[in-house]
């Protein structure tokens, strides 16, 4: 028997040899196929940047205005509740800075009393509104 005369046997090697063999040889991918899919992702990733830092700050302004309207008119109805609860919060604050000054005998802070009477002066002024607006719009329109 010659070599001729055998029969072709087929290759199991992972890369397909050039011994004749039955195997088909494996599919290449196109050319710039892969240079394609990288300049997909980039322009995809770059879309993407472009709607979180050109798009999202003219819509979310926009969409905060739109929803503040209901939050407010909701807010209007609830305004004595509110009211007392800013009182009720100022008035206990000035308890417990008391209570701490009797406690350590140390003076508070300079901070500390000038935002508990800022506290205190927007509480007044917002208790005290409904007789301000009035006079207050009038002077500005004249």
């Amino acid at each position: 028997m010659t070599l001729a005369e055998t029969q072709p046997v087929a290759c199991t090697l992972a890369p397909p040899c050039a011994c004749g063999s039955s195997v088909e040889p494996a599919t290449k991918e196109p050319t710039g196929a892969r240079a394609a899919g990288a300049a997909a992702m980039t322009l995809s990733t770059g879309a993407l940047a472009c709607g979180a830092c050109c798009v999202l700050p003219f819509t979310l302004p926009a969409t905060i205005l739109a929803s503040i309207g209901p939050l407010l008119s909701a807010f209007i109805h609830m305004r004595w509740w509110l009211m007392a609860l800013s009182i009720i919060a100022v008035v206990g604050a000035w308890g417990w800075l008391a209570w701490q000054l009797r406690r350590t005998e140390r003076k508070p802070s300079i901070s500390t009393l000038a935002m508990m009477m800022a506290s205190t002066l927007i509480v007044a002024i917002s208790l005290l509104w409904p007789l301000i607006e009035k006079p207050l719009i009038h002077a500005l329109r004249t």
